[in-house]
């Protein structure tokens, strides 16, 4: 395999929003600056399928019929923007206070100043998403400027090039190895340093909508590089995944009409009003009318009721009240015009033309969303993770949404041109050019074996996809982790070994997502095994109750060189906010 060695000042990995931004402000502070992309620019990561930056407030006229709530919008004082971050948690990493802080209080502070400040990357209209008309055109309005102004002013780019690992030289990041698909070559890149924005792992489950190239590699290059992963087990899903046979695993999206909608069971009872009865869901004003839209319903609005709407429906569906894996969204009674009064709402109805939601319930079940999470790489407000020359935005850290991959794309961008002005790109020391070439070794050795069924990347996949699913998607108890971890410890053992990409590098770039999904899967599968509570996504059934008296705390996991992942945790940094009635415990 023909080997190459590129230098640059920063080198950022991953071109969603939070890799662009990181880009431009690396390259606008003067420093020369690669952008590394796996497949095409833009298209890998969740941000160019993503809506509004922000969520835009409607039109008065909607929220006085009842039709709609007003959004967060930025209006809103940044205390109060910061307090809907700490409380409703995934948005800036977390979930029910276990987001950083520090991190929540500077998205609250900067997302109007770098939301504005698209404009000046040639983005025309921040607030894109649009109730009235035909559906928006998604991230498609940002992202396709920003990379147009990143190559405009001299950022340089490539394309169908995986990175693999760190080059990690006296405790510090100095570069990055990987191979070109398109060249059909080992590359090995040089920094001063370097930006992960790779995403998330929606990939890993079985039932996902998240992009297909969503594959935790960015979380497991940097565990085995030695950084911290934090609160892994907060791995997101939402309630309304499509489980009609023969149809994508489409998610809907929230539009005036679905929120109308009342789920119920094989039976055809409304299990979730009574679930919110029962435990105690329903908010001040809720009027558990099934006539209302689901904010006025239970008062409270409808994405802080996402994971009790996950674990209502898991628990019809394993109780088996439910019909071939799936409840039922019964949207016969919405007026059919209430579907064309936001763009979201004609969206469902193109995706589901053929099926008549006027007449029939439409089978859902939860489902990954790759951007709905609150575990990552461990970043402080300054977009730094715990090992030098690593810096870390968007999903890959633990937060989501675009306004969170913006504003940590500008710190890290920030950070690595500091460290990239006062550091010159380093050399490697003799000890950092045999481990490159080893690296290059395994992949060849990977790419010339001989196919197996058993080394198959596709098939490795869908069987760490399977496993997942089954041990640690919406509902977990301690017997199904522990079936997963061993599960996930037998394909690493048996299956990763025999990896074979049978001469393709479109196969090598397979085969290698594999590896870093085993080890994703096994840090959500730890992490989640050791918070022995129920908190925001990660419920557990032997733990049903949210525990802020032992649990207020972030769990931590890491690996150093080949060794075991070992799990910890750590008290949450409640620098600005603490829950209602909560007391610290003196030990």
């Amino acid at each position: 395999m023909k080997t190459t060695t590129t230098e640059c000042d920063v080198l950022v990995i991953g071109s969603g929003m939070g890799g662009l931004r990181a880009s431009i402000e690396a390259r606008r502070a003067g420093l020369k600056t690669l952008l590394v992309e796996k497949s095409i620019l833009t298209r890998a990561s969740a941000s160019i399928y993503a809506g509004a930056l922000v969520a835009r407030v409607p039109p008065d006229y909607l929220v006085k019929m009842g039709l709609a709530e007003p959004g967060m919008n930025f209006e809103a004082s940044i205390e109060d923007s910061f307090q809907y971050f700490v409380r409703e948690g995934a948005r800036t990493g977390g979930s029910n206070f276990t987001a950083n802080q520090r991190i929540a209080m500077t998205v609250a502070c900067e997302m109007q100043t770098r939301a504005e400040e698209l404009r000046d990357f040639g983005v025309e209209d921040i607030y894109a998403q649009r109730w009235l008309g035909p559906p928006a055109v998604y991230g498609t309005h940002m992202m396709l400027p920003l990379l147009a102004h990143a190559r405009k002013i001299g950022v340089k780019t490539r394309i169908m090039t995986m990175i693999t690992d760190f080059i990690r030289q006296d405790g510090e990041i100095v570069g990055a190895v990987g191979f070109d698909l398109r060249k059909k070559q080992f590359v090995t890149f040089r920094a001063s340093s370097i930006v992960m924005a790779t995403g998330s792992c929606g990939q890993i489950y079985e039932r996902s909508y998240a992009p297909i190239r969503m594959t935790g590699d960015g979380l497991a290059m940097a565990c085995r590089a030695g950084a911290t992963l934090t609160d892994m087990e907060m791995m997101g899903f939402d309630n309304w995944g499509v489980a009609l046979d023969g149809v994508p695993q489409y998610w809907i999206p929230g539009s005036v009409a679905r929120t109308r909608g009342v789920l119920r069971n094989a039976q055809g009872e409304a299990f979730f009003l009574k679930y919110a009865q029962e435990h105690r869901v329903a908010g001040k004003g809720a009027t558990l009318s099934l006539d209302d839209n689901l904010s006025r319903r239970y008062g409270r609005p409808f994405i802080e009721l996402v994971p009790h709407l996950i674990k209502a429906s898991m628990t019809e569906i394993l109780e088996g009240r439910g019909k071939n894996n799936a409840v039922f969204l019964d949207l016969t009674k919405v007026p059919k015009d209430l579907w064309n009064v936001d763009s979201k709402g004609i969206f469902t109805q193109n995706l589901l033309r053929g099926f008549n939601l006027q007449e029939h319930p439409l089978p859902v079940a939860p489902i990954c969303i790759g951007d709905f999470k609150g575990g990552g790489v461990r970043i402080d407000e300054r977009g730094r993770t715990d090992v030098p020359g690593l810096f870390a935005a968007g999903d890959v850290s633990p937060g989501s949404s675009l306004l969170y991959a913006l504003v940590t794309g500008v710190m890290a961008g920030r950070s690595a041109t500091q460290r990239a002005h006062a550091t010159a790109v380093p050399e490697l020391t003799s000890e950092s050019r045999e481990w490159t070439e080893d690296q290059a070794a395994a992949l060849e050795t990977i790419l010339s074996r001989t196919p197996s069924h058993l080394g198959d990347p596709g098939s490795i996949k869908s069987r760490i996809k399977g496993i997942m699913w089954k041990s640690a998607g919406p509902l977990r108890d301690r017997q199904g982790l522990q079936r997963g971890l061993e599960g996930l410890k037998a394909v690493e053992e048996e299956a990763i070994p025999n990896l074979s990409a049978s001469g393709s590098y479109r196969k090598l770039r397979e085969a290698m997502e594999a590896i870093n999904m085993v080890m994703s899967g096994q840090s959500i599968v730890s992490s989640s095994q050791y918070r022995t509570e129920s908190r925001g996504y990660n419920q557990r059934l032997d733990y049903p109750d949210r525990d802020d008296t032992n649990w207020l705390r972030n769990t931590t996991l890491t690996r150093a060189g080949d060794a075991a992942m070992t799990v910890a945790s750590e008290p949450v940094d409640l620098v600005f906010m603490k829950p209602e009635g909560y007391e610290e415990r003196a030990t």
